[in-house]
């Protein structure tokens, strides 16, 4: 438990009309009838230190923060447990870093996000407080893969158009972008490097397109630049390659074809002679060598491999959990494991038991981060971020930090337990705060290949959860439903079609509605879908030039849709026609989400928070928020009609007064 300032110090503004926000937001505004607001800041909504990144220097460990700002990247004694450097950086992450041979520097290249700030920067790190040099600036390439040859040349790259292979030579401080093995593939994902070779491992997890190629692994000759395609054929129907590692003349090829995931041990004399040792989850990467006979690998939990026998096997921790595992390597027979919950982890492979290093213990700053999702209900609110969601408790103020692996995009409270719709992949959660402390429970898992949720919402009619879900990798999305009681899911891939996912659900009288769109922010299909038998009832596109459906809610016979930057339309469900049109563009500039509360459709975007009149559907404008968000913007509401929103990266209470 983390307290936080007490009631009597957080920041109160007056009740007040707000006449102001009226008059700056005054297009298409209702400005009679507007209440009286007070608006109470409650401190950061979200404080954690999370990472994407972590390898060691020596007896140091140098990870890199996620979601906080600005980015850092941390050095971390193992022997004294003590915070040694905080470099900040540019971006709000990194999933790369990687040491040249002397362990002097410490390279990263960062996602530059459109920012000014060059993306590939170096360390020193015979500097006590590892002073930033700035190497070059990366345009729009998000990296994803890099590695460190043997004579001090760096290799990176990741995704982009025709993705490109950087190489840096630090004897001459010269940048190269090298031609990539295939124009047609979106990411170089992983990479190893050689005196001689650069082993490559591509695919499509992210920026696919229909005519984009998927799973490719290449080895290129450094003297010649000549590629030669190394891909095993029973990876032929994989995403990607996920990664690889070289031991010796073998190399071991991470990846997870329809059939689940596997390794590939190549013979590098001849690659037509190969191993293929299938271990049927969802993903391995990060492979590690420990002694002779034994291969490690992040599947989710840390998996061992006995490549004599070819037997896997899970390794769980007897206290805690290791959540995303961001680093791996070997310490004196041991297994080291980098947590996202800023955590580094001494594991014992024979019996689970491990030495837990706390970052945050040691120094690392845990600091406010973007918010991911908002929850209001059994006297808290939740507030999802960067594997972590905060819980405030409504009662005496205190805050409880609740270790969830990944992002919890949305949450549904429902009979005083929270359930965290969690990315990637991982499933749905649970939280009782009666009973749970810092961690949760897997209630659930995500239907295969649907990775991505968007919005959990209770169906009281059918007495199941409703989710909307997203494949990053397949396109489209699925509705699935969840069972508290059982646990029991059902799964409806591509209700609205193969290219729209299922951005965002309302229910009313056990008839779902939903909300589509696409990656490229168009689509904007809204189907009415009966959740029992798993059929479509109806569908329109409301929009002419459709952005994408970001918000939906019923009030009685109306049904009102938000879409992507402001189009506002609503639907009389008696006739199925469009009896509203509107745009809030000006306080709608991306996303809008709806929800129900007082016999009103109420409307929050990361910029404001503001009211839809039932009979007219004119907007009151309530709250100026400048919401920080990494998810979809949202607001929620309590028991007592208390609304809640993020406000920069706080979290704030909005009470309404009617005049």
């Amino acid at each position: 438990m983390t307290p936080s300032p007490s009631i009597d110090r957080r920041r109160v503004l007056q009740w007040g009309a707000v006449a102001g926000l009226a008059a700056a937001f005054a297009p298409d505004t209702a400005a009679a009838g507007t209440p009286r607001v007070r608006i109470t800041e409650l401190g950061p909504a979200v404080n954690n230190f999370s990472l994407a990144a972590g390898i060691p220097v020596g007896d140091r460990v140098y990870v890199a923060s996620r979601n906080i700002d600005p980015m850092r990247i941390v050095g971390y004694d193992l022997a004294t447990q003590k915070v040694t450097s905080i470099t900040p950086g540019p971006g709000i992450s990194t999933q790369l870093l990687a040491a040249d041979p002397d362990g002097r520097y410490l390279y990263s290249a960062i996602d530059e996000r459109g920012g000014t700030a060059p993306g590939f920067i170096r360390l020193d790190l015979s500097q006590p407080d590892a002073p930033k040099e700035d190497l070059a600036k990366l345009g729009g390439l998000r990296p994803y893969a890099i590695a460190m040859a043997p004579d001090g040349v760096l290799f990176f790259g990741g995704q982009e158009t025709a993705p490109r292979l950087r190489m840096y030579d630090p004897a001459s401080d010269t940048l190269t972008e090298i031609t990539g093995p295939d124009p047609h593939v979106p990411m170089i994902r992983c990479l190893v490097a050689t005196e001689h070779h650069l082993y490559i491992g591509t695919g499509a997890s992210l920026g696919a397109t229909p005519t984009s190629t998927r799973a490719g692994l290449f080895v290129m000759d450094r003297a010649t630049g000549e590629y030669t395609s190394l891909l095993p054929p029973e990876f032929a129907d994989a995403v990607e390659v996920r990664d690889i590692a070289l031991k010796g003349d073998t190399l071991y090829v991470c990846a997870s074809p329809a059939d689940g995931a596997a390794v590939a041990i190549i013979d590098l004399a001849d690659p037509n002679r190969y191993r293929l040792l299938r271990h049927g989850g969802k993903f391995l990467r990060l492979p590690v060598f420990v002694g002779e006979d034994k291969v490690y690998f992040n599947g989710g939990t840390l998996v061992e491999l006995t490549p004599s026998t070819g037997v896997f096997r899970g390794i769980e921790l007897q206290e805690g959990e290791f959540g995303e595992i961001w680093g791996l390597w070997e310490r004196d027979g041991s297994v080291m494991a980098v947590s996202a919950f800023g955590l580094v982890y001494q594991v014992d492979p024979a019996t689970g038991q491990a030495t837990t290093y706390d970052l945050v213990a040691g120094g690392a700053p845990a600091d406010p981060q973007l918010a991911m999702s908002v929850a209001a209900g059994a006297d808290g609110v939740y507030v999802g971020g960067t594997n972590a969601v905060m819980r405030h408790d409504l009662r005496d103020g205190t805050k409880t930090r609740i270790l969830a692996p990944s992002e919890a995009k949305d949450i549904l409270i429902h009979e005083r337990v929270a359930y965290f719709a969690q990315y990637n992949g991982i499933g749905i959660l649970a939280h009782d705060p009666r009973v749970d402390g810092e961690w949760t429970r897997k209630q659930a898992l995500l239907p295969p290949g649907q990775n991505r949720p968007h919005q959990i919402v209770w169906d009281d009619r059918n007495q199941v959860a409703l989710i909307g879900l997203q494949s990053d990798t397949l396109g489209g999305g699925s509705l699935m439903t969840f069972d508290p009681r059982t646990s029991e899911t059902t799964v409806a891939v591509n209700p609205i079609d193969k290219t729209q996912m299922v951005r965002t659900v309302a229910v009313h009288d056990g008839i779902a509605f939903l909300g589509g769109q696409n990656v490229g922010n168009s689509g904007g299909t809204v189907v009415a879908w009966d959740p029992s038998s798993h059929r479509e009832l109806w569908r329109m596109t409301p929009q002419t030039r459709p952005t994408g459906v970001t918000g939906l809610a019923v009030l009685g016979r109306h049904l009102y849709v938000m879409c992507h930057r402001g189009d506002f339309f609503v639907v009389d469900l008696t006739t199925r026609q469009v009896v509203h049109t509107a745009n809030h563009g000006p306080v709608v500039p991306n996303y809008g989400t709806l929800l129900v509360s007082r016999g009103q459709v109420f409307c929050a975007s990361s910029k404001a928070f503001f009211r839809l009149d039932p009979r007219t559907f004119e907007r009151t404008d309530l709250a100026t928020l400048n919401g920080e968000w990494y998810g979809i913007p949202r607001a929620t509401v309590d028991e007592v009609g208390r609304f809640y929103a993020i406000r920069g990266r706080n979290l704030v209470r909005i009470e309404l007064q009617d005049r």
